[in-house]
């Protein structure tokens, strides 16, 4: 009993999460509809108010249709008027029967294009009211049934009915017969008054022609531009169109040159001997790559061409939207870009450092040093600590995937350039604030600050050795722990890689033996990616194996003959950190 009981469970649960999956999916995949028949009310009663104004017109069309019974009247007054004035000249004058005159064949023009406009206009009434009609009834049925898995059921089956009979494009008929409507009514009027005043019809085909190329740019500006926000209803279907006609096109000049290339060089494809067999080949490779990318764009359609191509587009769209975005005075806020930083990915924070805006400036900088300073002590503004521990490492961590993207570059080569690191260095990691994370209790804030610092010394000993000021010597010295004449007199020597020994032993030193026990897991990670990074010879763009345990060897020899009162502790977890590693060495 008690099992069954725990399958109904589990089976409701598994049902409750699938309705929820499909929620999520139907939503975006019929989003579009539901919120075009949310608006229909109003849609309605703009149609109305359009279809009132075209019957206005239409009733005074539609009586020059029939005989004017004024006329009649004046030739039978005139027709009288000439009998009478033969009784008194003595002569008789025979009646003429009285023809009425067919109407002109532009007013026919206008009645028919104001008739088909008036019926397009109350039609797209129609259509909206189904649309509503069949919106409610999607959201409405699967709430009937009292089970999950019954009302899952009900929204899968719905839900598939919409894509197998295309709704959107069902939904979109409603604008289209009111923009066809319209465009009728305009052609029309121009034509109506052709008939009556040709200065003021000119006039009014002027207008009428601005309107109508504007509306044609609109419509064909989407299928040129995938990312151009406008569009009408007929977009779709000129895209459809020229995509069509550019297959027709494609298959007929296709044909042409292979045709031409079976006439003129009678031999194989394959072969590309000639200049001419290769000009042909390049033709028909052209002629078939153009009807594959037509082909792929007639096949996806409109909207899912559009979304394959934002998909497909370089990550400097996201770079461009994100700069414009931290411009904004409402991302000011310091809890939003902590969420920011905090989820974002190292590569677009990356990448948002290294594309400044138009003005010079880098706004996620500006946020960051904002909020790097509400975290200094003293400065925190009544903050909770534990609100102060996560915008604190978060900052932190987003420092630190800049200045591990010097020697980790992204896809496409994205790192930052040495002004960067020398803003960083200067704004970020001045050694007033470093000293109070340093010794943080929290080892994830200890092991990003040290990180960060150790790698911008690494960065400052291979890009300015050779001009070393006084202040980036000194903030050397608190980094690497050592005095600065001693970091001088290396550098000057030429000795290089005696001073990165020193910032890898600080690097240890600092994280290692203020820790009572062994790192987290993730802390762990990271403290052994940042020591790869320092252990990283700098022209070489990977760290082997071999490299990093004969390295890591080296480390624990230094750490040995060294007199540090922490030594026993660092290396006693670092031989347990890495084990497996120096098991072969025999460390």
């Amino acid at each position: 009993m008690a099992l069954a009981t725990a399958q109904d469970e589990l089976t409701n649960e598994m049902w409750s999460d699938y309705l929820e999956d499909v929620k999520d999916y139907d939503t975006s995949m019929t989003g579009e509809w539901k919120e075009d028949a949310d608006g229909v009310l109003v849609f309605i009663e703009k149609t109305a108010i359009f279809s009132a104004t075209v019957a206005a017109f239409v009733i005074e069309s539609y009586k020059m249709l029939s005989p004017d019974s004024g006329d009649q009247t004046v030739f039978l007054l005139g027709q009288l008027s000439l009998q009478l004035s033969g009784f008194a000249n003595g002569t008789v004058v025979q009646p003429q029967p009285y023809t009425s005159s067919r109407p002109s064949i532009s007013i026919i023009c206008v009645n028919v294009v104001w008739l088909l406009s008036l019926v397009f206009s109350t039609a797209s009434a129609l259509f909206a009211t189904l649309t509503q009609q069949w919106a409610r009834r999607y959201l409405q049925l699967p709430r009937f049934p009292s089970l999950q898995s019954e009302r899952a059921r009900v929204r899968s089956y719905l839900f598939l009915g919409t894509r197998k009979y295309a709704m959107h494009h069902a939904v979109e008929t409603a604008p289209t017969l009111l923009h066809f409507s319209v465009f009728l009514f305009h052609i029309g009027l121009v034509i109506f008054f052709f008939t009556i005043y040709t200065n003021v019809a000119i006039f009014l085909l002027v207008s009428v022609g601005m309107f109508g190329m504007a509306y044609f740019a609109l419509t064909i500006l989407p299928c040129l531009s995938h990312n151009c926000p406008y569009r009408t209803p007929l977009s779709s279907i000129t895209w459809y169109l020229w995509h069509a006609v550019a297959l027709v096109a494609g298959f007929c000049f296709r044909w042409t040159v292979k045709q031409l290339h079976t006439l003129v060089v009678p031999i194989s494809i394959g072969d590309v001997g000639s200049l001419r067999q290769r000009k042909l080949t390049e033709w028909l490779d052209f002629w078939q790559d153009f009807l594959d990318r037509h082909g792929k764009h007639v096949k996806d359609g409109f909207r899912q061409t559009i979304i394959q191509r934002a998909l497909a587009a370089p990550a400097a769209v996201d770079v461009q939207a994100l700069s414009w975005l931290f411009q904004l005075p409402a991302l000011a806020e310091k809890s939003k870009v902590q969420k920011f930083v905090a989820s974002a990915s190292g590569e677009t924070i990356v990448r948002l450092f290294c594309n400044p805006s138009r003005r010079g400036r880098i706004p996620l900088r500006d946020h960051l040093s904002a909020l790097l300073r509400s975290c200094e002590p003293g400065t925190s503004g009544g903050l909770e600590e534990d609100v102060r521990k996560r915008r604190l490492t978060a900052c932190l961590d987003a420092i630190h995937h800049v200045v591990k993207a010097t020697n980790v570059p992204y896809r496409d080569g994205a790192s930052p350039s040495a002004s960067v690191l020398d803003d960083l260095r200067s704004e970020f990691t001045n050694i007033g604030l470093m000293r109070t994370l340093w010794v943080d209790g929290d080892p994830s804030v200890r092991i990003a600050a040290r990180s960060t610092c150790a790698l911008l010394a690494k960065h400052v000993l291979h890009e300015h050795r050779s001009q070393m000021e006084g202040s980036v010597l000194a903030w050397l010295s608190d980094v690497l722990e050592k005095p600065s004449y001693e970091i001088y007199n290396q550098l000057v020597m030429n000795n290089v890689s005696a001073v990165d020994d020193m910032n890898v032993d600080s690097f240890a030193y600092g994280v290692l033996s203020s820790q009572t026990d062994d790192l987290p897991i993730m802390q762990a990670i990271s403290f052994t990616e940042t020591l790869a990074l320092l252990i990283k010879p700098a022209r070489e763009a990977s760290l082997s194996e071999d490299t990093f345990r004969g390295q890591l060897s080296l480390l624990i020899r230094r750490i040995e003959q060294d007199d540090h009162p922490h030594r026993g502790n660092v290396l006693e977890k670092l031989r347990r950190m890495f084990h497996e590693f120096l098991s072969s060495t025999g460390q």
